[in-house]
């Protein structure tokens, strides 16, 4: 139930060299529509370089876009994950070091991002979280008996005019078939919701 970081990641990786200027990585961020740049020294990963970078450590700074290099203003390690991981351990990773993004990691190449704009816009419902789904299955449920309860007590007392034994017989059994269908067929909805990213 927990989608994996590949499949949210952004991909292909925008790089730039650790000698390239400020301005150099602004133009390239615009131009590619992106928030993050991989800074690289000799190929290899070097740091990643964010718009929050450009704003704090450049504007804010009054450093000079063209005479500032990426590798002076750069965040560094740039921390990675698996591409095979899932998006929990990418969540707890970021809330651990206090950071928005990931390297994504496939046999130790670079093959990708992963921002938690990515993650929110692809499951702006929390569908990662276990936390999260054991909730919404209590609320499902909660919401179809309070629901079905009531609808179906106006059906039986006015419609059907049951007995007061088959009242309590027919709403006994329809409590405890939603307690035991209606959180199933939430998360049925929430897989049909992930498939078609609704």
């Amino acid at each position: 139930m927990i989608p994996k970081v590949k499949k949210v990641m952004s991909t292909p990786v925008v790089k730039v060299d650790a000698e390239a200027s400020a301005a150099e990585a602004t133009v390239l961020m615009l131009d590619r529509g992106v928030g993050s740049l991989v800074v690289t020294r000799s190929g290899a990963p070097a740091g990643i370089f964010t718009r929050r970078d450009l704003h704090r450590r450049v504007l804010a700074a009054k450093r000079d876009l063209k005479d500032t290099k990426i590798q002076e203003v750069m965040t560094t390690p740039i921390i990675t994950i698996a591409s095979d991981a899932n998006l929990k351990q990418a969540t707890d990773i970021m809330e651990k070091n206090r950071i928005t993004r990931l390297g994504v990691l496939d046999k130790g190449r670079l093959v990708g991002v992963l921002t938690q704009t990515d993650i929110r816009l692809k499951y702006p419902r929390g569908y990662f979280s276990p936390k999260l789904m054991a909730k919404r299955f209590i609320v499902d449920t909660l919401a179809y008996i309070t629901f079905w309860s009531v609808l179906g007590t106006l059906v039986q007392v006015f419609i059907l005019r049951l007995t007061w034994f088959q009242f309590v017989a027919s709403s006994t059994a329809g409590v405890v078939l939603t307690i035991v269908f209606g959180g199933l067929f939430g998360r049925y909805l929430d897989l049909f919701r992930i498939k078609f990213h609704v």
